[in-house]
């Protein structure tokens, strides 16, 4: 990916980014350990957050706390340029311990109040700040403190907003329907669920599941429930959970599986990851 910004560390990633034109097929749908931080400069489209889908204009912001799962459909016929924050939570802990600053993020439902469309938020505050870090060249070090710096005035900002602003959220039929399948599915995360036990929770066949399932999230039942599952299992290694406990508190019955799923998705074995935040 041709990056016009770039910044990463053990625990923030900061990019800016255009194409010309979106690839159509290019922002499927994942999710992450760490939290997301999305500003669109220009171009439009829909990004859908576990089912809900919101419309995006220029000068719009998206959160996404960790394990939310959501993809991306831009026009392809407009420049597709933004600005992205990857950040974990910890980097506030010394200086807001009780996470009041991220409120937005934790404080909803799944794929609920993501969305900030322009007006909701000082947007010459927030492009303030994102300039101020895009200002910083060729010096990692003051580089992260401008991130960092800047990351809680923009928090600082999205939490007043939370609290003053009802984001909005257009549904459909379908996809009211799956919102209530995928809230299932988190509920059960780590049972043993299966493709046949919610079809037969909700009254419906594995093809229409199948069909509305991969409608609202862009993927499959299963690849959801499996990338859900080695997220939460990075988390608890991250706080020094040994791998097999690990790996059965999150769904998996067998260690190998895991492990081979693992080592897959993440490039990393689940040992490499204890302790790694």
């Amino acid at each position: 990916m041709d990056y016009q910004d770039y910044y990463k560390d053990h625990q923030l990633f900061f990019h800016k980014n255009c194409d010309i034109p979106p690839h159509p097929t290019k922002y499927g749908m994942h999710a992450h350990e760490i939290y997301e931080f999305y500003y669109l400069l220009s171009g439009n489209g829909t990004f859908t957050v576990e089912g809900n889908k919101y419309l995006l204009n220029p000068n719009s912001i998206m959160l996404m706390r960790s394990n939310e799962a959501h993809y991306l459909q831009m026009n392809k016929d407009l420049p597709y340029e933004r600005i992205v924050l990857h950040f974990f939570p910890q980097i506030l802990d010394q200086i807001d311990p009780d996470r009041i600053l991220l409120t937005p993020f934790d404080n909803r439902s799944l794929g609920v109040n993501n969305f900030y469309p322009s007006g909701s938020f000082s947007n010459q505050l927030v492009r303030s700040c994102l300039n101020n870090i895009l200002e910083v060249k060729d010096n990692d070090y003051k580089k992260r403190v401008a991130i960092i710096t800047n990351l809680l005035t923009i928090l600082n900002e999205l939490n007043k907003s939370f609290h003053n602003y009802h984001p909005q959220l257009l549904f459909t039929a379908q996809n009211s329907q799956m919102t209530e399948v995928i809230s299932y599915i988190n509920e059960h995360l780590f049972e043993n669920i299966s493709i046949e036990s919610i079809c037969k929770q909700f009254y419906i066949s594995k093809s229409q599941l199948n069909t509305l399932f991969k409608k609202a999230t862009n993927t499959t039942v299963w690849k959801y429930i499996i990338t859900k599952r080695l997220i939460s299992a990075r988390h608890l290694l991250y706080d020094g959970v040994p791998a097999v406990e690990a790996c059965m508190q999150c769904g998996f019955k067998d260690y190998s599986t895991f492990y081979r799923r693992y080592r897959d998705f993440f490039g990393t074995s689940p040992q490499d990851d204890i302790h790694k935040v």
